[in-house]
């Protein structure tokens, strides 16, 4: 028989919600007008919103469900600053070299105001900058790995370096890989008490949160927006879309050009942090550079091991989900054979086709998505506050993201039919260059 892997009391909740899960806000007396109303509560939309308020701005919140139910609470807290834009992409030979330079940096600034913030604010939320190891799934991806090295220290940051086979235990108690490239500019976080702090520091500043009331229309009447939402209207001078992975019908015109793609995260039961020390010593997460990404990483107090990905392109139920994710885990780490899992759960990241984020105005509607999969909470707090510096007018300068093409493609209206076949596609090549460099080997 097939030994059961899923804990007695095992949950599909996110396991970060047993420390802050998202809060429901129904005020009685908030108001019905504003300066600006942001549709969204995850990291951009209370980013965005704390700025506002800080800079003078009268500021509502809605959120279709709980406040920051998406997202921002359901996802692995990696944190990173040039590792996260650019990975599936040649940035250069998408937007040039000056430009890309200006992404690096900026990418790099938006990490570093993340530290900044919530040491500023004491947001207990478990920051550590601990690195991050990218696993090559075969000798050929090391080799790009050595070339995007290159592309992040091209400006002699010198932050990026290779890590041979021969050395790779150093960092991951595993040889599942062919080597690897670390970084120290990345790190880990607890996602749910980050957002959380935002929340509270948004509440103290004055925003206006209305939970589980979705906008349903946006009609311009010139000097303001009426917003309409499922328990009555709004109006603003200005409006935010910061929906990312959950955008829906409100704006078709963004949902068209957004991939939502579903990936899911099983926890371990506790293990202690002697193993979990055992098979990360540099206490820094792993991920790999298969299409169908892998990783894994401790827990904040290192006495579990998170683990995910694209389990599957098709719906799945996250107990399903839980034993393929802990097959692939166990490949990576086979002295995690005997752990079970606690929790199982998914959520939905917004992917670009050009792979990179988005900030701007469409027919007077300010956004900010796009998080692609890898730097979801630097970029998406990060943008939030870029789109309130432009509505207050003091931006310093346009932000490298801005401006960039919002490309679709024909047929797609932002339901993606085509996923099952890419991603089966995507694991089938995976599989091919794993054996191949393992054939190759003996």
């Amino acid at each position: 028989m097939t030994r059961e892997i899923l804990t007695a009391g095992f949950s599909e909740q996110p396991w970060w919600w047993n420390d802050a899960a998202p809060a429901d806000y129904v005020a009685t007396d908030h108001p019905d007008s504003a300066d600006v109303l942001i549709v969204g509560s995850g990291y951009a939309g209370l980013s965005c919103a704390l700025e506002l308020a800080r800079g003078g701005a009268s500021v509502i919140v809605v959120d279709a469900g709980n406040c920051g139910v998406g997202a921002s609470t359901r996802n692995a807290g990696f944190l990173s600053g040039r590792a996260g834009v650019s990975k599936q992409i040649n940035l250069e030979a998408l937007v040039g070299k000056e430009h890309a330079s200006r992404i690096f940096a900026e990418a790099d600034s938006a990490y570093e105001a993340l530290k900044s913030l919530v040491d500023r604010e004491n947001i207990d939320c478990s920051l550590q900058s601990v690195g991050r190891f990218v696993g090559a799934h075969t000798p050929a991806a090391y080799d790009k790995l050595a070339a995007k090295m290159r592309e992040y220290n091209s400006d002699g940051n010198e932050r990026f370096f290779m890590v041979p086979k021969s050395e790779q235990r150093d960092y991951v108690a595993s040889d599942h890989w062919y080597g690897g490239m670390f970084t120290e500019d990345a790190g880990l976080i607890h996602p749910s008490r980050y957002h959380r702090g935002l929340l509270e520091l948004c509440l103290q500043a004055g925003v206006s949160l209305v939970s589980n009331n979705r906008v349903v229309g946006i009609v311009d009447e010139g000097s303001v927006k009426r917003i309409e939402t499922e328990r009555g209207s709004y109006s603003a001078r200005e409006v935010v879309l910061a929906t990312n992975g959950y955008t829906d019908a409100l704006s078709p015109w963004h949902q068209k050009r957004l991939i939502p793609i579903s990936s899911t995260i099983a926890v371990s039961e506790e293990i202690g942090p002697e193993r979990v020390n055992a098979m990360l010593p540099k206490h820094s997460p792993v991920i790999d550079t298969k299409r169908v990404v892998c990783y894994a990483r401790p827990s904040p107090d290192r006495s579990r091991i998170l683990f995910g990905g694209r389990a599957r392109f098709t719906p799945l139920g996250p107990s399903e989900s839980a034993r393929i994710l802990h097959q692939q885990l166990v490949a990576m780490f086979p002295q995690m054979a005997d752990i079970k899992v606690t929790n199982a759960w998914s959520g939905f990241m917004a992917f670009t086709f050009d792979f990179l984020p988005k900030i701007g105005v469409h027919q007077g509607i300010h956004y900010a998505v796009g998080c692609n999969g890898g730097c979801g909470i630097v970029m998406m707090s990060w943008l939030g506050r870029q789109v309130a510096q432009k509505i207050l007018g003091s931006a310093p300068r346009p932000s490298a993201f801005e401006g960039l093409p919002f490309k679709t493609r024909p047929l797609y209206a932002g339901k993606p039919w085509f996923l099952p076949v890419v991603g089966n596609w995507w694991r089938l090549r995976d599989w091919f260059e794993m054996r191949q460099a393992r054939n190759c080997q003996q």
